[in-house]
Formats: C-alpha cells, sequence, structure tokens
C-alpha cells in the first residue's frame, strides 16, 4: 500500500486526505479529486519527508483524528520498523490540530523532544515518529493531485511489472540507506534469498505462460506471509529476496519454513487445469545483517540458498562461514 487506508476499492476512497490505489491512472485519480472536493478546498495535510515512506501524506477533515502507524488500518501507515503498529495520532478541533502518542516504543517527537502528553502543532511543524519524519503543510486540490501523480510513478518505478513485487532497483537505490538507519537505531535485519526449484523444466514442460503464473502465486504467497514492514523483492527470473525488520535469523528460518511449506502444498490445478501434475518446490538461504554492505548482505544469504540447491532442494539453510 503507498497511501493511507483505502478500504475495499475505489468507491470506499475519501477523495483527497490519501493516497489513492496505485492502479488508478493519473486522470482518473484527478477527476475523483475533483469531483469529491471543492476546487478551492484546503486541508491539513501531514507529508513524510525522509526515509522509506517519502513522500507518503494524508489530508486531516475537520473535527477528525487520524492514526499513524505500521498497521494497515491506521490513516497514514508507514513500513519503516522503527514505527509502532499504532503509534501517534492527530486530531482536528475547529483550527487546532493536537499531535499525541500512543504508547509507542520508540516515541513521537517534536521541535527535538520526545512527547508524553498531547501537543498542539501547526503548519509548518515538522514531527517525528520513531525515525520517519513528517512536515504538516496545507495543500489545496492542485496539490495534492500532483502529489498523488508523484507517489505513483515513483512506486511504478521501482516495481516489478509481473509480480507487482518492488524490483532489484529497490535494492541499489533504497535499501543501503533504509539498511544503515536501521542498523544505527539497533534494529535487526534478516534476509530470505529463495530460488524456485527446476523452474526450466517447468517452463519447457507447461509453457512460459503457465511459468509466469507461478511466478505470480509464489509472489501473493510471498505477500501474504510477510508483515507490512517487510519487503518482498523480485531479484530477478524465478529469485526473490525478502527483507525482515526487527527479526533474527532464528525468526528468518521460521518464516521461510513456513512460506516453502505453503508453496510445495499449493494446488496448482487452480491456475490451469493442465497443471493437475504440477508440484512447485522452492529452496531458500536465510542470513542475519552484520553492518556489511548490501551486496555482501544479500549474498551471503544467496549462498545459503545454493546450499540448500545442493543439499536436495526444497530446503531451507541459514548462512555458515566456510
Amino acid at each position: 500500500m503507498t497511501g493511507g487506508h483505502l478500504g475495499g476499492g475505489y468507491d470506499d476512497w475519501d477523495g483527497g486526505r490519501t493516497l489513492p490505489p496505485s492502479d488508478l491512472t493519473d486522470s482518473i485519480s484527478v477527476e475523483m479529486f475533483k469531483r469529491r472536493a471543492s476546487e478551492n478546498m484546503t486541508l491539513p495535510t501531514l507529508k513524510v519527508i525522509a526515509g522509506p515512506d517519502s513522500l507518503r501524506f494524508c489530508s486531516i477533515y475537520p473535527d477528525e483524528q487520524i492514526i499513524i502507524g505500521r498497521e494497515d488500518a491506521c490513516a497514514l501507515p508507514l513500513v519503516d520498523a522503527s514505527v509502532s503498529r499504532r503509534h501517534a495520532s492527530v486530531t482536528s478541533s475547529g483550527s487546532k490540530l493536537a499531535l499525541q502518542d500512543l504508547g509507542s516504543t520508540n516515541g513521537t517527537h517534536y521541535k527535538g523532544k520526545r512527547i508524553s502528553a498531547p501537543v498542539l502543532i501547526d503548519i509548518g511543524d515538522e514531527i517525528q515518529i520513531g525515525s520517519v519524519k513528517l512536515r504538516v503543510e496545507r495543500l489545496g486540490l492542485d496539490e495534492l493531485a500532483h502529489l498523488a501523480r508523484m507517489v505513483i510513478k515513483l512506486d511504478q518505478s521501482i516495481r516489478d511489472p509481473l509480480t507487482s513485487l518492488l524490483s532489484r532497483q529497490y535494492l541499489d537505490d533504497e535499501l543501503p540507506e533504509n539498511l544503515l538507519r536501521h542498523h544505527r537505531a539497533h534494529v535487526t535485519m534478516t534476509a530470505v534469498f529463495l530460488d524456485v526449484d527446476h523452474f526450466k523444466i517447468l517452463n519447457d514442460s507447461f509453457g512460459h505462460a503457465m511459468g509466469d503464473q507461478v511466478l505470480v502465486t509464489v509472489s501473493r504467497i510471498l505477500k501474504d506471509a510477510i508483515r507490512t514492514s517487510d519487503t518482498a523483492i523480485r531479484y530477478g527470473g524465478e529469485e526473490f529476496v525478502l527483507v525482515l525488520a526487527n527479526c533474527d535469523e532464528e525468526g528468518g528460518v521460521a518464516l521461510a519454513e513456513r512460506i516453502r511449506k505453503r508453496v510445495q502444498e499449493h494446488d496448482w490445478s487452480m491456475i490451469h487445469s493442465a497443471a493437475d501434475d504440477l508440484v512447485t518446490t522452492i529452496s531458500l538461504g536465510v542470513a542475519e545483517y552484520r553492518g556489511e554492505s548490501v551486496a555482501e548482505w544479500i549474498d551471503r544469504a544467496d549462498k545459503a540458498m545454493y546450499a540448500a540447491k545442493r543439499a536436495g532442494r526444497n530446503r531451507t539453510h541459514r548462512h555458515r562461514e566456510t
């Protein structure tokens, strides 16, 4: 999800308050803005200005309270691991905005100080939710529409078109900075590298269209298995990488095993009757982050995955020093 909580579909989207669904075209999102808001309407808006959630935003209606946190149900959901599930709230009352921490682990900061009671905030102020920095702005219809288009285009630029997972570009452009920030905050990170077993044979036996369907299904299993704070990436071909926040190597192995079993037990005949005899498995490698470069970290997980391949496939291995 790339904006606030969107409910069940386009009809549940609340106009200018949050980012529209990523599969909306620019023209549709602008039209919905125009239909649901006045041309002269402006709304106080929380906008993320730094971190992996950069440019996410949520406008605040009069006499409304919004919740910020990692839960999808929050009006402004953030993926950063330093953010609690229900971290903070902002309440609009008349012309005033009140910021309140909701018992978060890493705190809510205003003017450099951690708050313990509700404080009034104003347009132009900056607040910090965990390690995520936000600014309070007052934005009109055109500005909100422009911001929505920017976020949609940015999101699409780092998405794999087949699976809708993040592409390998994310590893190069976004992950190094995010990883450094989490490491400084002493957040444990673990990578899971996985590969679909015998994928070339699958393509040759059932065709490339079926192969694509297998990749899409595996990606959906991955997205269903991970948390909002985790990241799923299509590394290339039939290879995928999971970046798990607040997760040690033991937790990574446990998650990898759950995913492996779900793929092995999946009923592929649901895709096509020709797949009645199809059994697909994956091999996985797990490596906890040790402060090295992203490339070195992912390489350790990759080597563990190849060790699983050599041991007979359809299994999970953790990285071992040689």
